[in-house]
């Protein structure tokens, strides 16, 4: 069993499955790995092809849904809810295994008028080929690590906190394609040289700039969302220009990821949190 569930543009969301009474999805095409592009070169007179690169195709899901009870008024409640062909939409898909979302685009619904057994296709282009999942993972990255939770009872002092020497994070890749994540930090003093590794890459990312108290930091490794923004009483910077050199957009290698960070001076004044999504080729 899975529950199929789409918003669109205008934040509606309608649930396709698990109302037979008035709709039955009988197919969904495009659920597993898209296909990739080789590009190659053929050089004269020599045999095969030489590899250039290569790239996944977007994802084109399109669903079959057959329609009952009051045919026509189903058919314009569809209408309705994907009023126009182009509009932003999200696809969610929920599974024994998988709670996921995907961005697309409507490209077409159309309807069998005059056939007794009615049905729509829907097709939904979506640029991006990856399902994600549904819900983001936080992990919380600090020298200072919070130790304490309720309920408690008091038998011997227990600690409220500990600082540690090396601040280590651990994200967990369990998707199946290496992806991007997004990084934001809070800081209560002067920061100089900041510097966030992936130690299990062996990549990081680092600015050149002075932090002061009251900054929030917006980083984004995701593909196609790259950015690193300094939110400063209510005024947005690129610290693009501020990378340093050998900086990198940061990704997640499939399975554990170890995340620390550095500071020329002022690392205790640092908070940071990772968010991150695991990417899926297929359901």
């Amino acid at each position: 069993m899975f529950t199929l569930k789409i918003t669109n543009s205008k934040g509606q969301i309608f649930e396709l499955t698990h109302d037979l009474r008035n709709y039955a999805v009988i197919d969904v095409q495009g659920l597993t790995r898209p296909q990739a592009q080789i590009n190659r070169t053929i050089a004269g007179t020599l045999d095969g092809s030489f590899y250039n690169s290569a790239r996944v195709e977007e994802r084109n899901i399109v669903l079959t849904v057959v329609l009952n009870g009051d045919i026509e008024t189903n058919r314009q409640r569809l209408y309705n809810i994907f009023p126009i062909p182009r509009q932003k939409c999200d696809i969610l898909w929920m599974s024994r295994n998988r709670n996921v979302t995907i961005e697309g685009y409507i490209e077409v619904l159309e309807s069998n008028l005059f056939e007794n057994r009615e049905t729509v296709q829907i097709s939904i282009i979506c640029p991006r080929p990856y399902f994600q999942d549904a819900e983001a993972i936080f992990t919380e990255l600090s020298e200072v690590v919070k130790m304490f939770e309720f309920p408690f009872a008091i038998s011997e002092p227990i600690p409220f906190s500990e600082i540690l020497d090396h601040s280590v994070a651990t994200v967990n890749n369990i998707g199946d394609v290496v992806s991007g994540l997004k990084i934001a930090a809070d800081i209560t003093d002067d920061v100089t040289g900041l510097t966030i590794y992936n130690t299990t890459t062996s990549e990081y990312i680092g600015f050149d700039f002075t932090f002061a108290s009251g900054d929030h930091i917006d980083i984004s490794t995701m593909s196609g969302k790259l950015y690193a923004r300094l939110l400063r009483a209510g005024q947005t910077t690129n610290l693009m220009k501020y990378l340093k050199s050998g900086s990198k957009w940061l990704k997640l290698a499939l399975g554990e990821n170890d995340f620390t960070y550095t500071a020329t001076s002022g690392d205790d004044a640092v908070s940071i949190t990772l968010e991150t999504a695991n990417l899926y080729g297929g359901i």
